[in-house]
């Protein structure tokens, strides 16, 4: 009976010997994604943005042109402010281009799309303007950004307000002494320098400022 008590002991004290030496399992070691270097890329050089609402308002069209050949992809991100009913919401939306080259264009709606049996569409009310953020990546992991706020307003809401602006700029647009037609305009910063103002039809309105 003694042999049998000092067997099993024996085999009780090998189990918990071999328990307490084998490795236990580490966390995974979490390497931190190195944050690009921030470059300038020279005014010259620098792409040209545009930013043109649609006829109804509820799109803008974001077109890169001009882009330098060392740029191997770009993020961009349009944040805007919208009203639902009385309470005013903040939307945004954004993506990552791959495939770079001169010039790139992307339809951003300024609503939700639903596609599932035929699209339907709801439009965002109230939107007046936000900012546009495009972030500019070579292929040596550096990166340039670039950031402007943007109004947009409609034919009927510049002759109530009389004044076309960003604020953030302390930056006006003088506005003609007669306004026509039933655009929509938007208003930006351009990364060159300067401000542009984009329309979705033809008005005097539209062009580079200041003007030369």
């Amino acid at each position: 009976m003694r042999n049998k008590i000092t067997y099993y002991s024996l085999i009780l004290a090998s189990a918990l010997l071999l328990s307490a030496c084998t490795p236990k399992n580490k966390a995974p070691v979490v390497v931190p994604t190195p944050t690009p270097k921030l470059i300038e890329i020279p005014v010259s050089e620098r792409p040209i943005i545009n930013l043109t609402p649609r006829e109804d308002g509820h799109m803008l069209f974001l077109k890169i042109s001009e882009i330098p050949k060392s740029v191997a992809s770009i993020e961009y991100e349009l944040i805007y402010s919208a009203k639902d009913e009385s309470v005013e919401i903040e939307k945004g939306l954004g993506d990552t281009i791959k495939d770079v080259s001169g010039s790139i264009e992307r339809k951003l709606l300024l609503g939700t799309e639903s596609c599932t049996n035929g699209c339907k569409y709801k439009y965002d009310e109230g939107v007046g303007g936000g900012t546009i953020s495009l972030k500019f990546f070579n292929s040596n992991g550096q990166m340039s950004t670039y950031e402007s706020s943007f109004n947009l307003k409609s034919t009927a809401q510049l002759k109530k307000d009389q004044v076309f602006k960003l604020t953030t700029d302390s930056f006006e647009v003088p506005l003609p002494a007669k306004l026509t037609g039933s655009n929509y305009f938007t208003l930006i910063k351009q990364f060159r320098g300067g401000y542009s103002v984009f329309s979705s039809g033809t008005s005097p309105l539209a062009g580079d400022y200041p003007k030369p």
